[in-house]
């Protein structure tokens, strides 16, 4: 019901909903949220409603606050909060500590299971040279890296490139599991009718930049690192894996363990004084 409604529309719907709802709102930004959400969310307290992306929630969230409307909360994707402006900040909504949700998994350990639970074929083995869950987060964040940054700088400096769903596979270098950057501005450039920066601008700004960034995960999207394991999965353990299809089996891997460190668990239980009841399932009934 809920998909691709515009900020006025889902707001529209959620007035509709709470003629028969009583319970909370909790808005975030899609299907993938909700996927995780779903499973841990105190369903007899709150409902999630998936927006079609981070606009239309900002604007439906927007309109909620400004109408007092009681019972609305939200978690957002932190994206580039605190690094370029255009973030609302609000106590009812609560942002990912990392860049997306996507990379809150990224980071709970789930990409070694979905590992051990496709890649056995192909040899992974837990205990194995470069199995480890460090291991693996490395190499992806390494691919995932350059095309985090060159999206933060085309969009701090509106180089306008089309960077969404970006084809990571086609400038990894072939002998090894890292990016060309000269290839990266390349294809990004190929992508991006609108962007009239010379590529060498466009590599000048992308190098400069990655030389002064200590975080690398701070700039990685989930979306990109799934990539970058599926990449990976098929070089080092012989395994053909969509995208869609890791970041699927990664999410389903959060069991309540992994969920509970998520930042967003504490976060969210501070809107009712650090009752987490109020907010999330118990254990016991996650089982």
């Amino acid at each position: 019901m809920f998909t691709e409604l515009t900020g006025e529309d889902l707001y529209a719907e959620i007035i509709m909903q709470r003629t028969n709802d009583r319970r909370n709102f909790l808005i975030v930004e899609g299907d993938g949220d909700i996927s995780i959400f779903d499973r841990f969310l105190e369903a007899e307290l709150f409902v999630a409603i998936p927006a079609s992306g981070k606009k239309s929630a900002r604007e439906a969230l927007t309109l909620a606050f400004e109408d007092g409307f009681p019972g609305v909360y939200s978690v957002l994707d932190r994206d580039w909060k605190d690094l370029i402006p255009g973030e609302i900040d609000d106590w009812r909504i609560v942002y990912t500590d990392q860049y997306d949700l996507d990379m809150c998994v990224f980071f709970s350990g789930a990409y070694s299971a979905v590992a051990s639970g496709y890649c056995v074929r192909g040899g992974y083995r837990a205990a194995g040279e470069g199995c480890a869950e460090k291991d693996i987060q490395k190499i992806c964040l390494d691919m995932a890296f350059p095309v985090g940054v060159l999206r933060f700088v085309s969009e701090r400096d509106g180089f306008q490139l089309r960077l969404r769903d970006f084809p990571l596979h086609e400038v990894v270098d072939p002998g090894g599991l890292f990016v060309d950057l000269s290839a990266l501005v390349s294809v990004a450039l190929n992508r991006s009718k609108r962007c009239q920066v010379p590529a060498s601008e466009i590599l000048a700004a992308l190098t400069e930049e990655m030389e002064q960034i200590g975080d690398q995960a701070r700039y990685c999207s989930g979306h990109d690192v799934a990539r970058a394991f599926a990449i990976l999965m098929r070089k080092r353990w012989s395994t053909v894996m969509s995208v869609d299809h890791v970041e699927k089996a990664a999410r389903t891997a959060v069991h309540w363990g992994r969920f509970k460190n998520f930042s967003v668990y504490a976060d969210c239980a501070l809107w009712f004084d650090g009752d987490a009841t109020q907010v999330w399932r118990s254990e016991d009934a996650t089982l």
